[in-house]
């Protein structure tokens, strides 16, 4: 189930990737740093559990993993809630950093899943060895 589930959620993020978003909402955090949501979406594959994506912008490089990963630990205080309302057990938060300006811009993005274990725990895949 791990695997087929880890498979199925990176298709969905890089699916999640080739789609544009024009509207925003500015979401304020824990901490008061706002960011912008473009999409919050139930989705449900095949061979896998149902879960909600959240993608969201930010100012973080996609290449500084640590700080990247400190930001959706924030967010996931409050989108945990969003997705246990849900009864759901596997909720994913996408970032995506735009870089360029005027005409000419290009994002780059990165997914963070997270999964409810059976003991009621929720851990992020990418800590999962």
């Amino acid at each position: 189930m791990k695997t087929s589930l880890s498979i199925a959620s990176l298709l969905l993020l890089t699916c999640l990737a080739c789609s544009t978003h024009q509207n925003h909402e500015l979401v304020k955090l824990p901490s008061g740093k706002q960011i912008k949501v473009t999409s919050v979406t139930r989705m449900d594959l095949p061979n896998s559990s149902p879960s909600l994506v959240m993608n969201y912008l930010t100012d973080i490089s996609i290449d500084d993993k640590a700080a990247l990963r400190k930001e959706v630990d924030e967010i996931w205080t409050v989108f945990q809630k969003d997705v246990e309302k849900a009864k759901l057990k596997v909720g994913a938060i996408r970032a995506t950093h735009v870089e360029g300006s005027g005409l000419i811009k290009s994002g780059k993005g990165y997914g963070f899943v997270f999964v409810k274990r059976d003991d009621g725990q929720w851990v992020c895949l990418d800590d999962v060895k």
